[in-house]
């Protein structure tokens, strides 16, 4: 599965004047809607593995690929213009359109995996972003620095695993350079929620950087685990 782009464009605080909320708030949102992600995505399972949507699936499938492609990148964007005008409302219609067709388009990989693989990947995940995220919390000036390499690290991967794939080589030290790679970015983006301005259109945007952070590295431990059973 090919690398989740993600936008790693931060919002700086001192760039627009919004409605401040409290610090606790705005990282409960962030959290909140983290784990509303996976929520989503464990929910998707459940309807993609039905036979009634697996018949439809098998006669729509351009356009349920499709429809999915443009709905995530849709809530991107309303996204990012909620964080330039700073509009609640339109944040939140993003990330929730941004969510379900995104998770719902995930749940399909998931239903590729049984049920102990993906909780050991979950928990192994868990355990990641909290480290990396108070990493980056405690060294920020660190992450700042190798925000570009890794950036230009993605993008050679991304070069390499369609390469891979045309030679049909073994992609597991790919899996973990990819996990590797998005591990900075973690960092990156938990420094980055401490720059900007505690609103809840920053919230949302952050929330969905750090979404696809770990979704990447989820996705990454699946296919490194169920590897080794």
């Amino acid at each position: 599965m090919n690398e989740i782009q993600r936008d790693i464009s931060p919002i700086r605080a001192e760039e627009h004047a919004a409605r401040p909320i409290s610090p606790r708030l705005y990282n409960l949102i962030i959290a909140g809607l983290i784990f509303l992600g996976f929520c989503v995505m464990s929910l998707g399972v459940n309807i993609v593995s039905t036979p009634a949507f697996l018949m439809w699936m098998s006669h729509n499938v351009l356009l349920y690929m499709l429809g999915s492609i443009v709905g995530t990148i849709a809530g991107i964007v309303l996204m990012s213009s909620a964080v330039k005008r700073q509009s609640v409302v339109r944040s939140l219609i993003g990330f929730a359109l941004f969510i379900c067709t995104f998770g719902l388009m995930l749940s399909m990989v998931l239903m590729n995996y049984s049920l102990p693989t993906i909780n050991t990947a979950f928990i192994a995940t868990a355990g990641i972003t909290a480290v990396f995220g108070a990493l980056g919390l405690a060294f920020p000036q660190v992450f700042q620095r190798i925000a570009g390499v890794l950036s230009i690290s993605l993008l050679a991967l991304i070069v390499v695993q369609f390469v891979m794939m045309f030679l049909g080589v073994d992609q597991t030290w790919l899996d973990i350079a990819v996990i590797v790679v998005f591990c900075g970015f973690i960092g990156y983006d938990m420094y980055v929620a401490t720059t900007v301005a505690p609103t809840v259109p920053n919230a949302v945007f952050m929330a969905c950087n750090l979404f696809l952070d770990i979704v990447n590295v989820f996705i990454r431990l699946l296919n490194i685990v169920s590897d080794n059973r």
